[in-house]
């Protein structure tokens, strides 16, 4: 499906949804890096959903799983209406098996836990649009940067994103503005878990950010023996570190696939 007509679906949709100056970043991400696997944490009516789908439709290959909450399922149109109607059903999956995505994080994590402790990843793109909470969502980064692959992007949504200047109402998902603190009101919860729990994750090498509102990180490839567990398994002194990234630069590319080859399979 060309973009234009991935746009005019999700410009129909009702607010709120993915606008279609960021719909064409995304599409054209998908499109240029050719992901197989992909996850969305925030699937809303499916706007963001249609515009990954259509460029995997476009192709020929990948597939996307889009895991929402049991409690916030929408209605007039639901997602489930909104992709059929486009015709890219055969390109996305929904899950809403439980109250948050952190629990399905977590049961990916049980499938992919091998003998030795390391955790298998299995996606190649994760896209997080969802709670905006840093409770929340600073567990879903810590275990989504598990279950990517290396050279895979993570997307986190919103980082401009405020209790104080973007929520009307007592409640937002649930949870009471009133019993927040004037801090947690105030700070933009996914600009701090982008500062404080990505770009101090040695796993990811690379970062970038638009607009103030999307925070783009890659996981590396060259750390990735070292950091199989991420943030959550310490790391090593930047002196190693550095000094293993150097040695590993100076390896063969294909000697390079190979070992990757084989520390996905130990």
């Amino acid at each position: 499906m060309e973009f234009r007509e991935a746009a005019r679906i999700v410009n129909a949709l009702p607010l709120p949804h993915t606008n279609s100056r960021r719909g064409r970043t995304l599409y054209q991400h998908i499109r240029n890096s050719r992901p197989e696997t992909l996850l969305e944490m925030g699937t809303a009516r499916g706007g963001s959903a249609v515009f990954i789908a259509a460029a995997l439709q476009a192709n020929g290959a990948g597939h996307l799983t889009s895991v929402d909450s049991l409690r916030w399922q929408r209605r007039d149109p639901s997602p489930h209406d909104v992709i059929e109607k486009a015709g890219l059903g055969d390109w996305v999956t929904f899950d809403a098996s439980y109250s948050t995505y952190t629990w399905y994080l977590k049961t990916q994590i049980e499938k992919h836990l091998g003998r030795s402790g390391n955790v298998q990843p299995i996606y190649d793109f994760i896209f997080l649009d969802g709670a905006k909470n840093w409770s929340t969502d600073g567990l879903a980064v810590v275990l989504a940067e598990r279950l990517l692959r290396p050279g895979g992007w993570l997307l986190l949504d919103d980082l401009g994103w405020s209790y104080a200047n973007n929520v009307k109402t007592s409640q937002h998902y649930g949870l009471k503005i009133d019993q927040l603190s004037d801090q947690e009101r105030d700070e933009p919860h996914l600009r701090a878990i982008f500062d404080l729990l990505i770009r101090t994750n040695p796993a990811f090498d690379q970062f970038r950010i638009e607009d103030d509102w999307w925070g783009w990180a890659r996981k590396s490839r060259n750390r990735y023996w070292l950091h199989r567990g991420g943030v959550l398994c310490g790391g090593a002194p930047i002196r190693l570190r550095r000094a293993r990234d150097q040695v590993w630069q100076r390896v063969p590319s294909p000697a390079q696939r190979k070992i990757r080859t084989l520390r996905r399979v130990i």
